[in-house]
């Protein structure tokens, strides 16, 4: 990310961003204004996933790390034998949304069915409604930020089924879902795309801004930044902006998201 203005080199304070695609997509907004707002600063974004937001936050190698989940039980346990410590800076909750083919009849599930067809217990669409055909579950990566907080809240302590198809990027699950009508997979409501995939309403209630916000949607997930505790002044002075209820959290509003202030 480049500001608009030129600014001597030697002036310059670096940022660097580091992990979850869905909370870079933010970045990439709250960024670029806060760097036309103050030229001294830049702020490089990298994608990697949550998983690399929580090692680079944590070994010193980023700023601020980005995430979209908790942090995975290995990397835990890594951060725990080296006594390595952040903190977690919760920004905005998106609401993780089933979607299937638009080709598929099925507009609603429960909870309880959701987990059914994760697990494996129900396998054929015909189980569910007037639709027939073997359900093609996509899985995310476990290392990517939403397969956490999905699997916890959808199939619990059980494992998502072995035979689900593991994808490892948002272009590669709406490629899935959008070519196969048998297809089921998940997404954070940033990436969701209506003309490609059809989403669900869970228990009765779609995934809307205001469902998310009141808790009416079951299914949600905390967007977060990782920073050290001895973070230096710049960056503090960025986490402030994220969460100034006039400034980042605004911004956050407008893309959709339920921001953590000024709601």
């Amino acid at each position: 990310m480049m500001a608009s203005e030129s600014t001597n080199l030697k002036d310059l304070h670096f940022i660097q961003m580091r992990g979850s695609s869905t909370v870079m997509k933010l970045m990439q907004h709250i960024g670029m204004r806060y760097m036309d707002e103050h030229p001294h600063i830049r702020i490089p974004l990298l994608a990697g996933g949550t998983a690399m937001g929580y090692k680079s936050a944590l070994d010193g190698t980023t700023n601020i790390g980005m995430a979209s989940g908790q942090m995975p039980p290995n990397i835990q346990i890594w951060a725990h034998k080296y006594k390595y410590k952040i903190e977690e800076v919760t920004i905005a909750t998106d609401g993780l949304v089933a979607i299937v083919n638009p080709a598929n009849p099925i507009n609603e599930l429960t909870l309880d069915q959701l987990h059914d067809i994760f697990t494996g217990s129900i396998t054929n669409w015909n189980a569910l409604g007037k639709y027939s055909g073997p359900i093609n579950v996509v899985s995310h990566d476990p290392q990517l930020g939403t397969y956490e907080p999905w699997k916890r809240q959808v199939t619990g302590n059980d494992h998502i089924t072995l035979k689900a198809k593991v994808i490892t990027g948002i272009h590669s699950l709406m490629q899935e879902i959008s070519t196969d009508p048998f297809a089921i997979g998940w997404v954070g409501t940033t990436f969701l795309r209506k003309e490609k995939v059809k989403p669900l309403a869970i228990n009765g209630v779609l995934p809307t801004y205001q469902a998310i916000k009141q808790h009416e949607y079951p299914i949600r997930n905390d967007l977060q930044l990782l920073v050290a505790p001895n973070a230096h002044k710049e960056v503090k002075e960025f986490i402030a902006y994220c969460l100034d209820v006039n400034k980042g959290q605004a911004m956050i509003k407008e893309l959709g998201l339920v921001p953590v202030a000024g709601k």
